[in-house]
């Protein structure tokens, strides 16, 4: 057992030496299949990051740390660029090195999910799916709006290190945003 602990503790230190003695090679991910969809007088979002991970990446989120991507959504009025609905949240990413499986929690259904697929973590990890956005009545009837939405991770710390780990080098720097065509109250409910 002490052996098996130790080759798990020895692969994650790896895994961070080599993320921090190499440069990062980033990604320009993007928003997929974003849509809004009506339950009653709730607007519900969903969507999926496209093209976010890089064999980089993908060591971090098999060392053990917590990675977090926040999704931040607004609901902007055309006409007068105002915001008239916010959400945000938290998706954690966590391998366990003990158990050899990970956990992904989402926010927006403050519900935790076990998987033991690297791919299948990661796609959940992503994926926005049935999210309570806001109620329709925010909205009004004769007026337009767009969605927009975007992305980011934190940067965080490892034991051992000094600096900060800027996660957004895996994305070149740069938050995704998906902002959608002007569309009425109406168009939703059809």
């Amino acid at each position: 057992m002490l052996q098996f602990l130790s080759d798990k503790l020895g692969a994650g230190a790896l895994i961070v030496s080599q993320l921090l003695l190499t440069a990062f090679v980033g990604t320009d991910p993007y928003f997929q299949d974003v849509t809004l969809d009506v339950a009653g007088d709730r607007l519900f979002l969903s969507g999926q990051l496209m093209e976010s991970f890089t064999p980089d990446l993908d060591m971090l989120l098999q060392s053990g740390d917590t990675v977090i991507i926040h999704f931040e959504v607004d609901l902007i009025n055309t006409s007068s660029d105002s915001v008239v609905a916010i959400a945000d949240w938290e998706h954690h990413f966590r391998y366990s090195l003990l158990e050899d499986d990970y956990t992904v929690y989402r926010s927006e259904h403050d519900k935790t999910k076990q998987i033991y697929s690297l791919e299948e973590a990661k796609s959940e990890w992503v994926t926005i799916e049935k999210a309570l956005f806001c109620r329709m009545r925010v909205m009004k009837d004769d007026q337009a709006y767009y969605l927009r939405i975007s992305a980011f991770m934190e940067e965080i710390e490892m034991p051992g290190i000094t600096k900060r780990i800027n996660l957004m080098s895996f994305w070149n720097r740069v938050r995704p945003v998906h902002v959608s065509e002007p569309f009425e109250k109406r168009q939703l409910v059809l």
